[in-house]
């Protein structure tokens, strides 16, 4: 997707099948011999000299190279290599037609793997592929035939490590459009690594979207006699995934039945509830809705671009593709998933393949090429700010393959410390410096993830819960702002990156329909999980209240937590702007917001549905911290717990007013409680921390501190009804419901006495 997404590669240990490129092609290409794999002696005595390329100009005539000729008896070195004779014909190592993958793209394809040669332009930089003139002649080629134009691999060997050779197979695009951005020239790689002794397949390594994302890979892949890899290619973007189960062309992130997992990447703790493999996966083959960008230019749509002669039907189909995200109320439901397309595979290939494609070796390439031209797009992300969403741009640039270290480096391209290791042995430390989270959508109703409560206490609380936490019905994009920006998008709604530089970050979370979510961390190294213990959480645009607070004018705001009172976080993260937070919710929740200011004093307070304007915000325009604050939301809480144990009390009291004309709220109050210790308890820490709210503000810290003592010990006193044999009364859903609660209430008014006023 990116200039670093990666490829897959083609075979043969035959001649192509397909002319050289005509066209656009310049006149001063070069014809080329492969040194390759001779035979095992031959490469064991030659080293990485058997994987490396000697070329020399063509012959006078300027005729097209033939290849599979038979290979020299012994390889030469690169310095100084013996020149062939000028009849000399091309050769395509052995190994590189015994790997060369089968190719398997989606329906809704529109840009496949290209000869990037007919599009060269001469100019005063040299010989240049033009972005326009790629786009606007691949896609009438296109249109013409119906069938993909000039299909075409190039492969390059590398030396991997010691004994281990790095076979290449580099796929040129000529546009890629995806959710967070889009750009010509695209460069995919997959990389086989193999054993030079024994020829056999260590890793094959699928790049994904940019060095920060997770390639997919698999260590020791079985590959019979008369197979190849299989290469599953995500629509657009062409990020791509090793097919080994033989399932194909579907992508498999985990074992399922008896059919390995497409990936053998480690598996990580994502959050407290959440272990998954760490790659990047193809989220369209795994079931998940996930939208394209229209690209615009100048202002413009690209199919209306002045410059451009491209039609509506040469981009990624209307269906599935969505203009203006903020203009949505709420996730698009209605996106299709991935369909099987084309399968293109070398002449060679068992496969039932729809094309063929030329396999060709890569650095002559490098000889016809000086550069790759043309504009760069982004996909702009919306960030909460206090007052409006600013905008950040994501820009990606393109990635030649011979200027990026894996090009020489392949080992540089492996993601997986265990992987990494096999290899050469080697530790990276940036290979353990991870970043990783997951987004969930917060949702009207009980029926989704309650993480506020116990598991056994879920069904307890449905009358009571106003919100809870579902899935991603559309999958989201995620933008890390830092020294080198970089975005992926969610598959399930997970989020992964890697080799993140220790320090200060900005993660963003965005999608149609969406309101945005963002959270500032500082990582350490190792492994970070962004959020609330690797979560964050986004609610539908129609849906949303912001909930805003401003602490400039009192001692600062460093952190901010977000709890629901029955979902639980929903938000946790050092504010994006200064002193100021925005986090959107969805107004049916009920919320207590933590804060921790400047000198690390904490603070809190309470959001519930009438807190919110008719605008959608709830505004704290002085966010304060100390003893009053977190007494006043200590108040509330219990509040909410005292109307949660009426719920669910034995006697079956609702807490509806059932007062007689001549009955005083005392009455009322000492009837119901006192046959119920849980709710008596209840009753009498509310009265304790509304005595000290009065002391606080009064500035009367002693007397505060006694009244929250009494509010910890009255809540000490429900926990122990709890504990006796018929638990007060209540039943273990009701026990797991409230005690968690009366335990965060204990910690509460603590946290209170330590502060100051």
């Amino acid at each position: 997707m990116t200039g670093r997404d990666d490829a897959d590669g083609t075979e043969t240990s035959e001649p192509s099948a397909e002319p050289a490129p005509s066209g656009g092609a310049p006149a001063d290409r070069r014809r080329r011999r492969v040194l390759g794999y001779a035979g095992v002696a031959a490469l064991a005595a030659g080293g990485a000299a058997g994987a490396w390329y000697v070329s020399r100009p063509d012959s006078a005539d300027g005729g097209a190279t033939d290849e599979g000729a038979d290979e020299p008896d012994e390889p030469d070195d690169t310095d100084g290599a013996e020149e062939p004779p000028a009849d000399a014909l091309e050769e395509i190592p052995a190994v590189v037609g015994r790997y060369a993958p089968d190719l398997y793209f989606g329906a809704l394809e529109r840009w496949y793997p290209t000869d990037p040669r007919p599009y060269v332009v001469e100019t005063d930089d040299g010989a240049v592929v033009d972005g326009f003139t790629a786009l606007d002649d691949y896609s009438a080629a296109f249109r013409e035939t119906g069938s993909p134009p000039a299909p075409t691999v190039f492969y390059n060997v590398v030396e991997a490590a010691p004994g281990v050779d790095a076979v290449q197979y580099w796929l040129y695009s000529a546009f890629d459009q995806f959710t967070v951005n889009f750009h010509w020239h695209d460069w995919e790689l997959l990389q086989v690594f193999v054993d030079r002794e024994s020829g056999d397949p260590l890793l094959l390594s699928a790049s994904a979207h940019s060095r920060a994302s997770p390639n997919n890979e698999f260590l020791g892949p079985e590959i019979p006699e008369g197979s190849r890899p299989g290469i599953l290619s995500e629509v657009g973007s062409h990020s791509s995934a090793s097919e080994v189960n033989g399932l194909v062309p579907s992508f498999e992130r985990l074992p399922t039945g008896d059919l390995v997992s497409d990936v053998t990447n480690d598996a990580i703790d994502v959050s407290a509830t959440l272990r998954a493999p760490f790659a990047y996966g193809l989220p369209r083959d795994e079931g998940a809705r996930l939208p394209f960008v229209l690209p615009e230019l100048d202002g413009a749509p690209l199919h209306e671009h002045p410059s451009l002669s491209i039609e509506r039907t040469d981009l990624i189909d209307e269906r599935v593709t969505v203009g203006a995200w903020r203009g949505l109320p709420t996730p698009p439901a209605d996106l299709p998933l991935r369909d099987p397309g084309l399968v293109i595979a070398h002449p060679d290939s068992a496969v039932d393949a729809d094309a063929t494609y030329a396999l060709e070796p890569l650095p002559p390439l490098r000889e016809a090429i000086d550069d790759f031209v043309g504009p760069q797009l982004s996909f702009e992300f919306a960030i909460p700010g206090f007052a409006e969403d600013a905008l950040a741009s994501h820009i990606t640039s393109v990635g030649i393959p011979w200027e990026q270290e894996r090009f020489t480096d392949p080992l540089s391209d492996v993601t997986d410390p265990a992987h990494r290791r096999r290899i050469d042995g080697a530790e990276p430390a940036g290979l353990a410096n991870r970043v990783v989270g997951r987004v969930r959508r917060l949702r009207a109703g009980a029926a989704g993830a309650l993480d506020g409560v116990a598991d056994g206490a879920a069904d307890a609380v449905a009358d009571v819960a106003g919100v809870s936490l579902f899935p991603l019905s559309t999958e989201v994009a995620v933008r890390l702002a830092s020294e080198a920006p970089t975005a992926t998008v969610t598959r399930g709604g997970v989020f992964e990156y890697l080799r993140v530089e220790p320090g200060p970050h900005l993660l963003v979370a965005n999608g149609p329909g969406l309101a945005p979510v963002a959270s500032r961390f500082v990582h350490e190294g190792g492994l970070a999980r962004v959020g609330g213990d690797g979560e964050l959480t986004v609610v539908a645009r129609e849906d949303a209240g912001w909930i805003r607070g401003d602490a400039r004018e009192a001692n600062g705001v460093d952190r901010v937590r977000v709890v629901e009172d029955y979902a639980g976080v929903v938000y946790e993260g050092e504010p994006v702007e200064t002193d100021r937070f925005a986090v959107a919710v969805h107004r049916a929740g009920r919320y207590t917001v933590e804060v921790v200011d400047r000198d690390g004093t904490r603070g809190a307070y309470r959001v519930t549905p009438d807190s919110f304007d008719d605008d959608g915000n709830a505004v704290r325009r002085e966010v304060r911290t100390g003893k009053l604050a977190l007494a006043r939301t200590l108040r509330g809480e219990l509040d909410e717990l005292s109307a949660l144990a009426a719920s669910l009390s034995p006697d079956g009291d609702d807490g509806e007013d059932t007062t007689a004309e001549n009955e005083t709220d005392g009455d009322r109050q000492r009837d119901r409680t006192a046959s119920d210790p849980v709710r008596d308890g209840i009753s009498r820490a509310r009265e304790s921390a509304a005595g000290a709210v009065d002391a606080a503000a009064n500035g009367e810290e002693r007397a505060a501190d006694d009244r929250l003592s009494a509010s910890a010990s009255s809540l000490r006193e429900v926990r122990d009804a709890f504990a006796t044999d018929d638990q007060a009364g209540y039943d273990d859903a009701a026990v797991e419901a409230i005690d968690p609660k009366a335990l965060a209430g204990i910690g509460r008014a603590n946290d209170a006495i330590d502060a100051p006023l």
